[in-house]
């Protein structure tokens, strides 16, 4: 297990798990609030950004939590400020600014990377999909398995990136050296990654699988229509009164405020019929047209739903 060393200094005190989790609540609460005021002054412009708008959500965050940690604002977000907590260096040290936000970015980027709406076929390919496995799932795991079990110093992996320890904001200014985290941690991350690792290689089976077959090139077909930014396609079923159906599902992410086009829906309907190898064993042919915004710290979204039958031709 984790161990402080016990040589003459002060001791840190450490923040306990509760007392960091609601302090984080509240900063993203606040977050969430200017991310929400922003959407719905911007809509139309983050709308239109796609993907990219989260870049907008991911640069307000760093800015947040960067200056928030750093000795700017003397290591404390508003979170932290009303939980009496503070971000130190393992010296007791305030971080500067460009440590801090290689902190936040640490923990960060692993979060804002992940629902990103990525070609299936590049998540799948050798190169590609293992090193997106590692930054997001493998990222997020080691984030969240730090931060619960690494109890005595509670240093997650950004901490343990920049240097870093959360403690109560009256501890004393010089604390005593930490001793090194426990080895057996560090076999638990590298059993997350080849966890992670293996992601792609499942994904790729399943994406081969006769549930599966012609999924994705209709998604990425969907994907190169105009307006459209980002596709998902998948199957589905559901059964009322006893009778089952059967049905092929689309969501489409669109750059332009057309989810009340019933034309397009069924024009997509109709290329999805044309497309799908299982076409006779559906009920139904649904659309989704999905108009807004994801900037990782706050969604605005506009949506329409379209069911067709088999034949959306008629």
């Amino acid at each position: 297990m984790d161990m402080l060393q016990t040589e003459t200094g002060s001791r840190p005190d450490i923040a306990g798990f509760w007392r960091r989790l609601v302090a984080l609540a509240i900063d993203l609460f606040l977050l969430g609030i200017a991310g929400m005021i922003l959407g719905g002054l911007l809509f139309d412009q983050l709308a239109r950004m796609g993907v990219a708008a989260r870049l907008v959500g991911f640069a307000i965050a760093l800015a947040y939590f960067g200056i928030g940690n750093s000795r700017l604002l003397g290591g404390q977000t508003v979170g932290k400020m009303l939980l009496g907590l503070r971000v130190v260096g393992l010296q007791g040290q305030q971080l500067s600014l460009p440590r801090a936000m290689l902190r936040y970015a640490v923990l960060g980027v692993p979060f804002f990377a992940n629902g990103l709406p990525i070609d299936p076929r590049l998540a799948m390919s050798p190169v590609l999909g293992p090193a997106l496995a590692l930054l997001v799932f493998s990222g997020m795991a080691a984030v969240v398995y730090l931060y619960v079990f690494n109890r005595h110093t509670r240093q997650s992996l950004h901490d343990l990136a920049a240097g870093s320890l959360v403690v109560r904001a009256e501890s004393p200014g010089h604390a005593q050296p930490l001793a090194p985290v426990w080895r057996g941690h560090f076999v638990v991350l590298a059993l997350l990654g080849a966890l992670a690792l293996s992601a792609p290689v499942v994904a790729k089976r399943f994406a081969g699988s006769e549930a599966f077959a012609g999924l994705l090139p209709l998604q990425a077909e969907l994907a190169r229509q105009p307006h459209v930014i980002a596709a998902q396609v998948a199957r589905g079923w559901s059964k009322a009164g006893g009778q089952e159906t059967h049905y092929l599902q689309s969501n489409l992410r669109l750059d332009a405020p057309l989810t009340e086009d019933g034309d397009l829906a069924r024009r997509m309907a109709r290329q999805m019929a044309q497309a799908d190898p299982r076409r006779a064993s559906e009920d139904a042919i649904v659309v989704d047209l999905v108009y807004g915004y994801d900037i990782g710290i706050a969604t605005g979204w506009k949506s329409h739903r379209y069911t067709f039958g088999p034949d959306p031709s008629r």
